[in-house]
């Protein structure tokens, strides 16, 4: 029985199983009928024994499944019991039954003297061990993560799989669940274990994870990149197409939204609702494609304007969508703000492509001096080529250069490349001049690339811009005012000493009048009041320019003109006056008249009262007429009088007319005093005497007297002035008192033949010396109207800095060239030594050959001359021979040219074969340098065992010596009849193993040694092989290029020397 449970049958035993309990008397189980029936049995219900007889029991006796007894749930539920109750229910009574005596009956009885259950816990094989718990209770000691009394079920958190019992063949523990570390409470989920294979269902996840094993997010959550909590995707709940985002915590978005919340409209989108964002309706042109995302008012470029960006800003036009700012800036020379594309107008491009020439492009260096560039035919490029660091720059030709407004905004394209990729770019490389402005940019601006010996093209945008960085920095209207006159485009070409810059396909988009694709970036500009004109270039009529020197520039203004004219010149602004008038505005009367011009009436003007040519003037005060501006010595108001220092009657008032004129008075007289003659007659009243003053060293005997009328003192010759107090120009020497002698200035050394007064020096040409400037100055040459030029020798290659005439400098040994600056032929230059040093001796074969080939084509050229230039007739037969000749001259040539060919080609063969020479021969100094390795290896090791056998012998010597004196101390004693072994016996059967020992080692020593010495012989011999064959190699080397080589073989031969020696004195053989 179970606790708690009904009494179950195990098993009867009776005599009558079929009567008594309806059980076949041994009977049996079969196969998949009920195995938890009891059986029943006559065994044991015998009237013997009487006593002392056993019973025994077996639950699983005579069940087919007790074979499988761990397999089979019913057995082992048949087999469990809490209570076991023996029921005795009849008596044998042999047969007294029958006669049922009471007392008979009673003398029958059932007596148990012993009762053993065989059994254990039962738990479920989880347990080896039963313990009692705190009810006294026998409970399991369970194992495999289980639990219970009986063990039978699994612990919490071990519940991947269901709860078995364990067999023989499987412990069937309890698993513990796979909750990834996110949760410490599970159950088991049976339909998650059959999809599975894994029951356990994990409870309370944490860090907002699900799912059975806590492996995924709770929805509305993503993982973080570390792979550790989840956190919320936090999607925007208007912008997100649902709450749920992906792996990276971004949500999907409604259209027009971005974001990773979906929280913000994307660019080009604005006003976020539940349908999403609304696309901007904005210009491309314009506009940067974005909008405000919450008014959808368009985000535009700089020069633009409106909800959507599609009008230019007030002073810009031509929306343009490659123009970064949009729209270009109203030019209109400053004086409107209004303007538009101007019809009619198409694009035209000015390019040079160089097909035929240099299309007048100019070079231009770093001292201004202006030359022409270099045209290839072939390549159809201008280049230029510098002689030292200073740039030289590219300078484009006239058609370039002018108004080229409606160039502004547009591209000037070119190709270019440099000799080499050593360029060091400048601020400066393209400068453009004008309007007294300068701009530049470096090469690599405006993305262009960095120069190399391919060529590419490069673009730069003629504009203002933070993109464009043009320096200095310049406004707009700068820039425009600066293309209106281009007076200058310098592109640089050169870029380092000695290099060369190869320019092409130049090209500059401007525009003109005429058919073809419209150029939308031409103005036509809304004038205000006073202007007129496409770009409001000129004043209208009734205005002038305020500050005509700005021209163009300069504002318009209303014309003043006094009411005497009805119109003025536009550009000085004078008025065209009438009614007597003058000036710019008609301000005053004209000459000859006077009155008040500015009252505007046409009788404001009214003719002077004074002689023809005089003006006149009205004193404010008394209104009197006055004359002015007399006739040259009159005066008075009417000029009536003649002026101080003339003399006359200018009106007739005493006379008939007489012009007034000046007093001489001999010119005696001091101009500058008054009353010097009666102003009517001319009789003079004043005179004045001056002091002679005569220069002592400049006169005639010294003299100090002079003319009396006119001052001049009596000068010595070549001598000047009134007192003869300085020499004539181009003479000196007035200290000498005999007069002044002549400079004697070369005419060709000195710059005006002039002198200095006292030495006598003469002013000379550049480079020019000596006191009349008659040669060139120490290093110079070339004596000329010009002067003297720098011979520049080079200080190494020169004897002196002094050059002969034709400016070449006197070369030291080796050096040649005008400046001796570079190395002759047959020379080199060293820098470690100082000089050009001579090349080998073979080099001079090759020089002689080339110059007897030089002779030969001079002698030809000589000859070809002659044909052509002879003075006298020379006939057809004598022109043929001449011809024959000649053509005799070039076979030759030609054919010691193909001999040359030849021997260069069997030269370059004998070199092809002596590298291959090389080649081996150093394959083989490399495996030499191997087995020299290998063998310093190999003497090492028998270095070691040389030690090791001297060791042994002196160890051997030793013990020979202790066997020697150990033989002298033995006392032999002649062998007596036993048979035994003596002690000679002995010592000598130990001597003969130890001399085997020492003849084995020696043996052993003696190989190593041969080795080692066969090793060294066989490198020594290899050696010398190769020693030899490179010896006969370096040979053919220096009978052919003239070169030593030394190999360094020297110290390793050495070596091996040594080596062999050492092995040489290893002994063969250890002595005994």
């Amino acid at each position: 029985m179970r606790e708690g449970g009904p009494w179950i049958p195990y098993q009867y035993y009776s005599g009558s199983c079929e009567k008594t309990y309806q059980k076949s008397n041994h009977g049996f189980i079969y196969t998949g009928q009920d195995e938890q029936q009891a059986l029943c049995t006559d065994d044991f219900s015998d009237i013997s024994p009487l006593t002392g007889g056993n019973v025994a029991f077996s639950t699983l006796e005579g069940r087919p499944s007790a074979y499988n007894f761990d397999n089979s749930p019913v057995l082992q539920d048949w087999v469990t019991a809490t209570d076991i109750r023996v029921t005795l229910n009849r008596l044998n009574t042999f047969g007294d039954e029958v006669f049922n005596d009471p007392k008979v009956l009673k003398s029958y009885y059932y007596a148990i003297s012993d009762f053993a259950v065989g059994g254990r816990c039962k738990c479920n094989g989880h347990a080896s061990a039963c313990v009692k718990n705190g009810a006294g209770r026998l409970v399991c000691s369970c194992k495999h993560n289980t639990e219970g009394d009986d063990c039978n079920v699994c612990k919490a958190f071990y519940n991947d799989r269901p709860w078995r019992r364990a067999t023989a063949d499987n412990a069937n523990e309890c698993l513990p669940c796979d909750c990834n570390g996110k949760s410490a409470e599970c159950y088991f989920d049976a339909e998650l274990y059959r999809a599975t294979g894994h029951g356990g269902h994990c409870r309370n996840c944490a860090d907002n994870t699900d799912g059975p094993n806590c492996e995924r997010c709770l929805d509305n959550y993503y993982r973080e990149q570390s792979g550790g909590r989840c956190l919320p995707c936090g999607c925007n709940s208007v912008g997100s197409e649902s709450p749920q985002c992906d792996s990276r915590g971004m949500c999907a978005c409604k259209p027009g939204v971005a974001g990773d919340k979906c929280d913000r409209c994307q660019p080009g989108y604005h006003s976020l609702t539940e349908a999403g964002c609304r696309p901007c309706s904005c210009s491309p042109s314009g506009s940067t494609q974005e909008c405000d995302v919450a008014t959808g008012q368009c985000r535009c470029k700089d020069n633009v304007e409106g909800f959507s960006c599609d009008r230019c800003k007030l002073g810009y036009f031509n929306l343009d969508p490659n123009n970064p700012q949009g729209c270009t800036p109203c030019f209109c020379f400053q004086h409107s703000s209004v303007c538009d594309s101007a019809d009619g107008y198409s694009v035209y491009t000015i390019s040079s492509s160089f097909d035929r020439d240099d299309e007048q492009w100019k070079a231009l260096g770093h001292d201004g001096a202006s030359s022409s560039v270099q045209w290839s035919p072939s390549s159809q490029e201008v280049s230029l080529i510098s002689d030292d660091y200073f740039p030289m720059y590219f300078v484009a030709p006239e058609k370039y250069l002018g108004n080229r407004l409606l160039s502004y905004g547009q591209n000037l394209t070119m190709k270019f490349r440099v000799e080499r990729r050593d360029a060091r770019l400048s601020a400066e490389d393209l400068v453009l001049e004008g309007s007294e402005l300068r701009v530049a940019v470096p090469l690599i601006a405006q993305g262009n690339a960095y120069p190399n010996e391919d060529k590419q093209t490069y673009v730069f945008r003629l504009r203002d811009s933070s993109d464009y960085p043009w320096t200095p920095p310049i406004s707009h209207a700068d820039f425009q005012k600066l293309l209106h006159n281009l007076t200058s485009i310098k592109i640089r070409g050169t870029y380092s000493e000695r290099s060369a810059g190869y320019l092409d396909e130049v090209s500059l988009v401007t525009a003109r009048r005429g058919p073809g694709a419209p150029a939308r970036w031409v103005e036509q500009c809304t004038c205000p009041q006073g202007y007129q004109g496409q770009h409001c270039e000129q004043c209208t009529v009734g205005y002038r320019r305020a500050r005509p020197e700005l021209g163009a520039f300069s504002p318009c203004e209303a014309c003043n003109c006094n009411r005497h004219s009805d119109a003025c010149n536009p550009d000085t602004g004078a008025c065209d006056c009438q009614h007597n008038t003058a000036g710019l505005s008609c301000e005053r009367c004209k000459d000859g008249f006077y009155g008040d011009a500015t009252q505007g009436t046409s009788s404001d003007c009214k003719p002077c009262p004074c002689p023809a040519g005089a003006t006149c003037a009205v004193v404010p005060k008394v209104r009197e007429v006055v004359c002015t501006n007399c006739p040259a010595g009159t005066t008075g108001k009417r000029c009536e009088l003649c002026d101080d220092g003339f003399f006359g009657d200018p009106l007739g008032q005493n006379g008939p007319v007489r012009t007034c004129r000046a007093c001489k008075c001999s010119d005696n007289i001091d101009p500058n005093a008054v009353g010097n003659c009666n102003r009517e007659t001319g009789e003079c009243l004043k005179y004045k005497c001056k002091a002679c003053s005569c220069s002592r060293l400049g006169t005639v005997d010294r003299q100090t007297s002079c003319s009396q009328v006119t001052g001049q003192c009596q000068c010595l010759p070549n001598v000047a002035e009134r007192d003869c107090s300085a020499c004539q120009p181009g003479f000196f020497n007035l200290q000498s008192g005999n007069g002044c002698e002549r400079c004697s200035c070369h005419p060709i050394g000195s710059t005006n033949g002039q002198c200095d007064i006292t030495t006598g020096q003469c002013e000379c040409q550049p480079g020019v010396t000596g006191l009349h400037c008659e040669r060139c100055e120490a290093n110079f040459f070339g004596f000329s109207s010009s002067g003297c030029k720098p011979c520049d020798c080079d200080p190494e290659g020169s004897q002196s800095g002094q050059c002969k005439e034709d400016g070449r400098c006197e070369c030291r040994p080796g050096f040649v060239g005008s400046r001796c600056d570079m190395c002759e032929e047959n020379y080199f230059y060293n820098r470690s030594v100082p000089g050009c040093q001579q090349c080998p001796s073979c080099y001079g074969l090759v020089r002689d050959k080339v110059n007897q080939q030089r002779q030969k084509l001079h002698d030809l050229q000589t000859l070809i001359d002659n044909l052509g230039s002879g003075q006298d007739t020379v006939s057809d037969k004598a022109f043929e021979d001449r011809l024959k000749e000649a053509e005799r001259a070039i076979m030759e040539l030609l054919d010691e040219a193909q001999t040359s060919k030849d021997v260069d080609r069997g030269l370059l063969d004998r070199l092809n074969t002596i590298n291959s020479t090389l080649t081996t021969q150093w394959n083989r100094l490399q495996s030499i340098r191997n087995t020299v390795d290998d063998t310093g290896t190999q003497a090492d090791r028998a270095r070691a065992r040389v030690r090791d056998a001297e060791s042994l012998i002196d160890r051997a010597r030793q013990e020979l010596d202790k066997a020697k004196d150990a033989v002298g101390k033995v006392n032999i004693k002649p062998p007596g009849g036993t048979g035994e072994p003596n002690n000679m016996t002995l010592l000598a059967e130990e001597a003969r193993t130890l001399a085997n020992k020492h003849k084995m080692d020696a043996d052993q020593i003696e190989k190593i040694a041969k080795d080692a010495n066969d090793t060294s012989t066989k490198a020594y011999n290899l050696l010398l092989k190769t020693l030899d064959g490179e010896g006969k190699t370096s040979q053919e080397i220096d009978d052919l290029l003239c070169g030593e080589f030394v190999f360094s073989w020297i110290s390793r031969g050495y070596f091996w020397l040594f080596f062999i020696l050492l092995v040489t004195f290893v002994p063969h053989r250890v002595p005994f």
